[in-house]
């Protein structure tokens, strides 16, 4: 973990209420893994005390770069949309665990929802340059909450809506529920809590191992104040900054 000051390079809006965030990543700060994140806030602005955490949704060492996909939910994720080119950012990464690679033999099932879209694109990308094949499936409500431009390229992609205004009518969790029962599945996911729920039953039901990156309010990001405690269906808690974000999904209780 760095503190690093940087600039964002450039902003652009990919769906309703989302945008993607391009910023400089030097190399000295270390290479990101699918499912870390930052902390991130603007310099010289009257923005928030505490910074905000984002997952990494793609990182290039050969350009020294990074990038970060944010949903407008309340003033300190408004600010950041509204930054240009050239914005002076005060960064604290990579941080958290990320997801680990799936066992050979096994099918790797990357599912994504609402915001959730950025660390599985990352992962995508990165299980693709492994040369590991995959399949990507994301869910929304409506075709204006998918951010098309984002989607991989190539084969096993997947969208469905819930009004079917793009792709098929129906949630992420169906596609998932509609694959084999016999297939060796392993299930990567990130998204609001109904979906990775659904997740969870479906990975119980069919002995399927289940990576899952939780979304957790954050204050301190690197596990020392407990505000981001998940609880755990044996009982107890993990903390989404330092022993996630990624959990074993069908150990946490998502109800």
């Amino acid at each position: 973990m760095v503190r690093i000051d940087t600039e964002l390079l450039s902003k652009r809006r990919v769906a309703e209420g989302y945008f993607e965030l391009r910023l400089r990543w030097p190399s000295g700060a270390g290479a990101p893994a699918a499912g870390q994140f930052l902390t991130l806030r603007a310099r010289g602005g009257g923005d928030p005390l505490l910074r905000r955490p984002f997952a990494f949704a793609s990182h290039d060492a050969a350009e020294d770069e990074a990038t970060l996909v944010i949903q407008e939910r309340g003033s300190a994720t408004r600010a950041l949309a509204t930054l240009e080119p050239g914005a002076k950012l005060d960064l604290l990464g990579p941080l958290g665990r990320g997801f680990a690679f799936p066992e050979r033999g096994t099918e790797p099932v990357l599912v994504a929802g609402g915001i959730g879209v950025g660390p599985v694109l990352f992962l995508r990308a990165s299980l693709d340059a492994a040369g590991v094949a995959s399949r990507f499936i994301l869910g929304a409500r409506t075709a204006a909450l998918v951010p098309e431009s984002l989607l991989p390229r190539g084969a096993g992609v997947e969208v469905r809506t819930d009004d079917g205004s793009l792709g098929t009518r129906g949630t992420a969790a169906d596609a998932v529920a509609a694959l084999p029962r016999d297939a060796r599945v392993a299930l990567f996911a990130c998204g609001p809590k109904p979906m990775m729920a659904a997740l969870d039953r479906i990975a119980a039901e069919r002995g399927w191992p289940y990576q899952a990156a939780v979304e957790e309010w954050m204050a301190c990001g690197v596990g020392a104040c407990m505000g981001c405690a998940v609880p755990l269906k044996g009982g107890g808690y993990s903390r989404a900054c330092a022993d996630g974000p990624v959990l074993d999904g069908r150990l946490v209780k998502w109800d």
